[in-house]
């Protein structure tokens, strides 16, 4: 696990890439290196997880230095590529799992990314036709649990990193805001990928592969989630499912425990954590460490670590439970925003279990995508109950989902945002919906599901997931999102995944009773506490409403002074007026939609992105 970043066809590229490895050098203190060939630089930051030693320092050549590689995440089935390349002559001078793709690629070329397992943002520049100027390839794992951005610099550049913070670094991107990604911000919590926050950069899509030669970009896709299905799943019965299904979430968890350093789990008081832990300890026969956040007594509604705790014993794991309080925001604040590296209504939660977690271990297992998968989401249930017809499905869809995501409203927008940003940023718009449409000829569970993944998932949790988890050094695996599960759960007829549709909110109902994510619960039946399932769903949140309005409220001002928001362009100076007027009446003001400007407001002053007006 790294931080990867370079810059190609650009006379300043070696000291644009040296800054860019040093703004992300959270993302890897183990090691750091880079290479420069002409006018091509690549760059990385090592936390080191598989091969330990010097062996596997990047970036990483081919023998003859035809081939330059740096690569950022985890290959799960390192072992049986590399019998593959050994069977074809190659022989390995290290036993890490960046050889093994440097030599994949050597011997595939560009279908070497459809053979990897993992979680994957690769860059490869490929000198083998004999110029100077080599083919540049950049690719990134089938869910995007791993990112990589690319932007168009000064001077015919391309700039690519895991980080803005990291792009922005290299000096040679204009820093002018995005409006319509930042409008998209405001309206869905998170930004809709390709696009950033920033004009000129965007985000490697999941399962893109782009080619640079000759100034331009070729795109293609290795993987969609259309690719792999097993429709004969479908017609099995269903203790069958859950066996086949059983079987590989416990292959899957093995695969995952792949690592030279220590690793341990997240563990919140949900099935989808819980169950990954109980496969983790059966797996590794002694006490795994887990971790949980928690916020006091007070705040027990929302508050799951006893019923972490309860699972921990159940299971002998070593558990550490983390208490968040309104002060630790406060000391926080600057490395939260600067962490995050771009806005989002997410990923508080993420920093504080990551926190406590590096002190002991290199990598964490995490629960995430299997309420994606296994229709989890409240909304998920509200969609079935009214069955849109299937050519209203994706129109449907694009607005209870919004509506659920979005922390304000299209009007509340157009207040928000400046003068200028306000004239010219455009709505998400439903083509952009239908650009994610994956499965539009399946069955409403399977569409939904296929919806969520391309879009909150991809856009919010695990952009957010690996940005936290990296401000601390820390690595997240997320096996419920291993292309082998997401393929199976895509077979599974709806009813394997939601016993009927609830008549009331999953949030209130237990999981019985709910009939949410009825192959997991079953899977999980034999792993967990007795009455597991008699217990509501609950979210794994922060109480931010009452403590930005009340410990936390002076910052609040602070921050969002009209004199502050005016100095940066991006938000609109009136709006902030009577906001502070509400917040010294003690009107109580939704936590996230504070959050979210504060997050808005301290991006904007640490990275000086700015309207173009502004800019030119």
């Amino acid at each position: 696990m790294c931080g990867i970043c370079g810059v190609a066809n650009h006379a300043r590229g070696a000291e644009a890439t040296g800054s860019m490895i040093a703004a992300m050098d959270h993302r890897g203190p183990d090691d750091s290196g880079i290479h420069t060939q002409g006018r091509y630089s690549l760059g990385m930051t090592r936390l080191a997880i598989q091969d330990l030693s010097a062996a596997g320092h990047q970036p990483m050549s081919a023998a003859d230095g035809k081939i330059w590689m740096v690569y950022n995440g985890e290959m799960y089935n390192t072992r049986e590529q590399r019998e593959v390349l050994e069977q074809r002559g190659y022989t390995f001078r290290s036993h890490s799992d960046t050889e093994v793709i440097l030599k994949l690629y050597a011997e595939f070329g560009t279908a070497c990314f459809a053979r990897i397992r993992g979680i994957f943002a690769i860059a490869i520049y490929d000198f083998r036709e004999g110029s100077e100027t080599p083919k540049v390839v950049l690719a990134r794992d089938p869910l995007g649990v791993k990112p990589l951005l690319l932007a168009r610099g000064s001077g015919g550049a391309f700039v690519f990193g895991s980080e803005m913070k990291a792009v922005l670094a290299s000096g040679l991107v204009d820093r002018v805001v995005d409006g319509d990604a930042l409008r998209g911000l405001f309206e869905n919590g998170s930004v809709f990928q390709p696009k950033t926050l920033v004009r000129d950069v965007r985000m490697i899509e999941p399962a893109e592969m782009l080619t640079i030669e000759n100034g331009k970009i070729t795109a293609e896709r290795y993987y969609t989630l259309r690719d792999d299905l097993f429709p004969e799943l479908a017609k099995a019965d269903y203790r069958e499912q859950v066996a086949v299904l059983g079987d590989a979430l416990r292959e899957t968890v093995r695969a995952q425990l792949v690592s030279d350093a220590p690793i341990g789990a997240f563990l919140s008081g949900g099935v989808d954590s819980a169950t990954l832990c109980a496969l983790m300890a059966a797996e590794a026969g002694q006490g795994i460490r887990t971790y949980s956040v928690g916020f006091g007594s007070e705040l027990r509604s929302i508050d799951e670590t006893e019923l972490a705790s309860e699972f921990a014993r159940h299971i002998g794991a070593q558990h550490e439970r983390f208490q968040v309080d309104a002060d630790l925001i406060r000391d926080d604040l600057m490395e939260i925003v600067g962490g995050l590296d771009q806005p989002s209504v997410d990923g508080l939660n993420t920093y504080f279990v990551s926190k406590i977690a590096s002190r002991d271990v290199k990598v964490a297992i995490s629960g995430t995508g299997a309420d994606d998968l296994f229709m989890g989401y409240p909304w998920h249930a509200d969609m079935l109950r009214r069955a849109p017809a299937p050519s209203g499905f994706l129109e449907d869809y694009a607005e209870r989902s919004g509506n659920f995501h979005a922390t304000f409203n299209a009007k509340e927008v157009d207040q928000i945002l400046s003068d200028g940003l306000r004239r010219s940023a455009a709505r998400v718009a439903l083509e952009e919906y239908r650009s994610i449409d994956e499965l539009p000829e399946s069955d409403a569970v399977a569409r939904l599901t296929a919806l969520t993944l391309r879009g909150y998932t991809k856009n919010q949790l695990l952009r957010d997931i690996d940005a936290m988890s990296m401000a601390h050094s820390l690595e997240v695996r997320v096996p419920y999102l291993d292309p082998t599960i997401i393929n199976l759960g895509l077979s599974l007829p709806a009813g394997a995944k939601i016993a009927g549709t609830p008549s009331g909110s999953p949030m209130r109902l237990s999981y019985k009773d709910s009939g949410i994510k009825r192959i997991l619960i079953d899977i999980a039946r034999p792993l967990l506490p007795k009455g597991f399932d008699e217990v509501p769903k609950r979210g794994f949140g922060i109480p931010l409403t009452p403590w930005l309005n009340g410990p936390l409220k002076d910052i609040v001002g602070d921050i969002l002074r009209p004199d502050r928001v005016q100095a940066t362009g991006l938000l609109n100076p009136r709006v902030m007026v009577n906001l502070q007027k509400s917040l010294a009446e003690g009107r109580t003001i939704s936590g996230w939609r504070l959050w979210l400007l504060m997050n808005v407001q301290l991006w904007a002053e640490m990275t000086g992105v700015e309207p173009e007006q502004r800019a030119a």
